[in-house]
């Protein structure tokens, strides 16, 4: 039985067809695979607001690398001036910030290398002086940092105080405990003083 022109000619587009969308999906699966690879040794800096575990009361900044690899010229540019040293439990017994801008550490000047894991952590203030200070609008920071010469898509972290505010900040098990051995060095100074 011969074979008909037409239909060879029908199955020789379809195969190739299915060639080139084989093509396609592979090509896809390697770059997907290539950037998860890639993604998975990138730095990943992150900036945000939380109780200090063993003084309940105050407010830190913790800038951090949560990703694998080294994050090099970490740059911060706020939205507005960060308060600096604003203490207070409430709006009543807050104080006036030192400066108006935090003059130095890392959010001043910058971090030149942060490596995996590494984080630096700022004391803020209370909630009452930073609720004074900032009122209910957050101060928007972008963080840009580099991984190696490439330049990473920037972050924009909210550094806020609002959502803290009615939250449990009660001393922690580990806070109990420096408080009680801080209690244990006093009383055995004061002995070995006679």
């Amino acid at each position: 039985m011969p074979s008909n022109p037409s239909n060879q000619g029908l199955w020789t587009v379809l195969g190739a067809l299915a060639a080139v969308g084989a093509a396609v999906v592979a090509a896809i699966y390697t770059w997907l695979t290539y950037r998860l690879v890639r993604g998975q040794s990138e730095p990943n800096v992150v900036l945000y607001v939380r109780h200090d575990e063993t003084r309940p009361s105050i407010l830190q900044i913790v800038v951090e690398n949560i990703g694998h690899g080294l994050a090099s010229d970490v740059r911060f540019a706020p939205s507005r001036p960060i308060p600096h040293r604003t203490f207070g439990l409430s709006a009543e017994t807050a104080e006036a910030p030192e400066s108006s801008r935090m003059p130095y550490g890392p959010l001043a000047v910058g971090i030149p290398t942060l490596g995996p894991g590494d984080s630096r952590i700022i004391d803020w203030g209370q909630f009452g002086g930073l609720r004074t200070v900032l009122g209910d609008k957050p101060i928007d920071v972008i963080v840009r940092y580099r991984h190696g010469t490439k330049e990473m898509t920037p972050v924009v972290a909210h550094l806020e105080v609002a959502s803290f505010e009615g939250t449990v900040a009660h001393t922690t098990q580990l806070g109990e405990a420096v408080t009680a051995l801080e209690k244990i060095a006093a009383a055995a100074e004061k002995i070995s003083r006679g």
